[in-house]
């Protein structure tokens, strides 16, 4: 019997609604194998020794989820749950991050790959149980916190390949807008919103950018907007909708269809 949800590499991606790195269902697979040349249950290890307990694709989402971050699994504990951040859909492999919909820190960084996601969820207390699993994934026993934390043991906030000509900036909800340079405005604010005396002026500076074409920087706006206001109906379905004119620009599809599958349920939760 198969622990795993899915069989194959295009279940997977059916399971998860979207194309996910090869490396991460190898490894899936590894340790399916592994479990069952041992007697385990493939779940229960993947919860012991890298705290997955449970597998979810778009349902794990919350409101609040940062339209980039598409969840692939849940802690089981307080709504934390992991994704991929996918800026631009079919690369081979992307960032991971973790969101706990309880606080305010935004999404914090596993790793930068997925060798890195599966190194930096370690389980330090379980490590010894499993040697041979983890020589088989080429992940080092030994667990250094700096790779997910800062000296102050605050989460790292996620970074992106670079690309020539293209510019990251980072947001609040700790995802960021990564675009082409030519759609960021040169005298783009990077201040981040911090109250609701901002808001006026968040959505000028929006609009402004619509009109003139940085999408990049119109995103970044909205982005801001979106996650200081989610709470308020009104105020998330509207800036939602906003943000369907740079997915669009910007040829990020998979990300307008994310935004657009959001206003619905923001209507929903309207109307309850």
């Amino acid at each position: 019997m198969n622990d795993l949800p899915f069989n194959t590499y295009i279940e997977a991606e059916e399971f998860f609604g979207m194309r996910i790195p090869y490396h991460f269902f190898i490894t899936l697979q590894n340790i399916q194998v592994f479990s069952k040349e041992n007697g385990l249950n493939t779940m229960n290890t993947l919860d012991d020794l890298f705290g997955i307990a449970y597998f979810e694709g778009e349902d794990a989402r919350y409101l609040q989820t940062p339209i980039e971050l598409f969840p692939f699994g849940k802690m089981g504990v307080n709504g934390i749950h992991y994704g991929f951040v996918i800026h631009i859909s079919n690369e081979n492999d992307y960032p991971s991050g973790e969101i706990c919909p309880m606080d305010s820190d935004g999404v914090i960084l596993i790793g930068h790959n997925t060798q890195a996601l599966f190194q930096n969820l370690l389980n330090s207390r379980k490590i010894d149980n499993y040697p041979t699993l983890i020589k088989k994934l080429n992940l080092d026993p030994i667990i250094a916190n700096k790779a997910r934390y800062d000296e102050y043991g605050n989460g790292l906030k996620i970074n992106v390949n670079p690309r020539l000509g293209w510019r990251h900036i980072k947001t609040t909800d700790g995802i960021g807008v990564f675009a082409e340079e030519k759609f960021y405005a040169k005298n783009h604010e990077h201040k981040f919103f911090t109250n609701n005396l901002e808001a006026e002026h968040f959505e000028a500076l929006a609009d402004d950018m619509r009109k003139k074409g940085f999408y990049a920087s119109q995103l970044f706006y909205l982005k801001e907007l979106f996650w200081h206001e989610w709470t308020n109906y009104d105020l998330a379905g509207k800036f939602l909708k906003e943000m369907l004119i740079p997915y669009e620009k910007l040829n990020r599809e998979h990300l307008y269809m994310t935004a657009k599958n959001k206003i619905d349920y923001v209507a929903q939760l309207h109307d309850i």
